[in-house]
């Protein structure tokens, strides 16, 4: 006999003990509150209390067309609110049971659908198994076809990208990002476009300099090397150097940038971007990477406090 994993023997147990309340939104203003039995594109059958006189109700079982249905606020699965609340540390099993049940309703109005996708995706794609990561392109691909929400499908064209990125498809992953670059005047999808052909630029620099370890000495290696480490920091820094405001993109661009610093051997450089992050995005998600990445570089070059007589510090031998 197969056994399922406490957390998600668990999620299936709460999934299968019923939902919270579904309430209908008519075309006509007409609000119902309810319990949706089943629902197609063509059928929506659903359990309510209705009123039949003398102080007196009864249960009814209406199967109406879902055209006569202007939006559904489809209520939670009891557990799903605690599980969305652990985001990216939730069990993936659970998040994969939750999507399952919930990605037949991408394409209505008001579902939530997509946002468990996203999360799904994500989660996907910080696990260290590449098979994963093609299931993680196949999330996205599904929200970019089906959701309802043009601001999940923003989400999920990155995803994509970054999906691509992992999966080694660079060639793909940097058309599909030019191509977005160029038909997209949505300042975020342009940034997070910039994003995606900065990912996959750092990757070819890192395999020419595997392939290379002599690159300096290389007359015809070094240029090409020099145009892409300063490809991929101009991209990496576009967020921060000409939409400020944008404050997430431009801090995790910024944390992106002294990441390929210390790459380059270039740590002050690195030092001066988290410098950054931590004074002008304090709350922006990108600040723990920072700090843990700011930490690194002091430990790996610690440094003799000042001296009284105004003499700089010196690192450490």
């Amino acid at each position: 006999m197969r056994y399922l994993p406490g957390v998600l023997l668990a999620f299936f147990l709460i999934v299968s003990s019923g939902r919270a309340e579904d309430v209908l939104h008519f075309k006509d203003g007409k609000v119902v509150r309810c319990e949706i039995i089943a629902i197609t594109d063509n059928v929506l059958t659903y359990k309510t209390t209705i009123n039949i006189g003398g102080g007196r109700t009864a249960s009814a079982q209406p199967t109406i067309s879902p055209d006569a249905v202007d939006f559904i606020e489809f209520g939670p699965l009891p557990g799903e609110q605690a599980l969305l609340a652990q985001g990216e540390a939730a069990s993936l099993d659970a998040i994969k049971t939750l999507w399952e049940e919930k990605s037949r309703h991408l394409h209505r109005p008001r579902s939530n659908a997509g946002n468990i996708g996203l999360l799904y995706g994500d989660r996907l794609l910080a696990e260290p198994e590449s098979f994963q990561w093609d299931f993680a392109l196949s999330v996205f691909d599904r929200l970019l076809e089906r959701d309802w929400n043009p601001e999940n499908q923003k989400a999920a064209k990155t995803g994509r990208l970054r999906a691509l990125i992992q999966l080694g498809r660079l060639d793909q992953a940097t058309a599909e990002a030019r191509e977005l670059a160029k038909s997209s005047e949505d300042p975020e999808m342009l940034i997070e476009a910039r994003h995606a052909l900065a990912l996959a630029d750092f990757e070819i620099l890192k395999a020419l300099e595997e392939e290379n370890p002599k690159w300096k000495e290389d007359d015809i290696v070094r240029p090409e090397r020099e145009r892409l480490y300063h490809e991929v920091i101009d991209q990496f820094l576009w967020p921060f150097l000409f939409h400020g405001t944008e404050e997430t993109l431009a801090a995790r661009g910024l944390v992106a940038a002294a990441e390929v610093h210390l790459f380059a051997g270039l740590e002050a450089e690195a030092r001066a971007c988290l410098t950054d992050v931590l004074t002008l995005y304090p709350q922006s998600p990108a600040i723990t990477e920072a700090q843990a990445m700011l930490a690194g570089i002091e430990k790996a070059n610690p440094t003799v406090p000042d001296n009284d007589d105004g003499n700089e510090a010196t690192p450490q031998n």
